[in-house]
């Protein structure tokens, strides 16, 4: 069987995938996982020799049939379930779930990565240079006072008070395609006052991708008509 071309794009997307799976198996383990010499993958992930595309393609069916990065990112994110800020640490597991969303939002255009709290910055800059979009990053509340800040307001469902978020405005422009992201998504106020910032400046949220989301915010986005949501643990 001849094998199909493999595009260059794809290829440095499975070596990242490679190099990330390293952080938790060895090269051995790798090789009898994947059924390519160990020489071989350590070449692939220190960027010393590309495969071939009929090695390519062989090791993408390899890791779609045995799901080795759904079984990594489940199985870590369970494990930190009851500590979720924990999880921006393991840049293993953030490696694996950015590469998994820009595969999932390659064809949608978005140009800008909005962090939803502090906590999401890892996930956020990782996934804007990983699909070259612009980041909006939430400043610390002391910068409230200060005329570069767009300052958002809403009622905490989850906190049950008045909360504050803050923005550089120069992030905030007109007809921006977004996606929102976060470790832990509870409050569905706070994502529902960043779409509104969003839309009034006629843009889309394409997208919220998180880790762990609450059973109830489900309800309120799918009220928001947001295009996609990604997440892996539903609290």
């Amino acid at each position: 069987m001849v094998a199909r071309d493999i595009g260059y794009r794809e290829k440095i997307i499975l070596i990242k995938t490679l190099k990330a799976l390293n952080r938790f198996y060895s090269l051995r383990d790798l090789e009898q996982m994947l059924g390519v010499p160990f020489q071989s993958l350590w070449k692939y992930i220190n960027f010393v020799g590309m495969p071939s595309d009929e090695v390519a393609e062989e090791l993408l069916n390899k890791l779609a049939k045995l799901r080795i990065v759904e079984e990594i990112l489940i199985g870590e994110a369970k494990k930190y379930r009851t500590m979720p800020q924990h999880i921006t640490s393991n840049m293993g597991f953030l490696e694996l779930y950015t590469i998994k969303l820009s595969q999932e939002i390659s064809n949608k255009d978005v140009d800008l990565v909005i962090a939803s709290s502090v906590l999401a910055a890892p996930l956020a800059i990782l996934l804007g240079q990983e699909i070259n979009a612009d980041l909006c990053l939430p400043l610390p509340n002391e910068n409230i006072h200060s005329d570069s800040v767009k300052v958002l307001t809403f009622f905490s469902t989850y906190k049950k008070k008045v909360e504050l978020l803050l923005y550089p405005k120069h992030c905030i422009r007109e007809k921006r395609k977004s996606i929102i992201t976060d470790i832990v998504v509870e409050d569905a106020s706070r994502i529902e006052s960043i779409v509104n910032m969003v839309r009034s400046k006629e843009g889309e949220v394409e997208a919220i991708a998180t880790i762990y989301i609450g059973r109830n915010v489900l309800e309120v986005l799918s009220q928001l008509n947001l295009r996609h949501s990604y997440y892996i643990e539903v609290l």
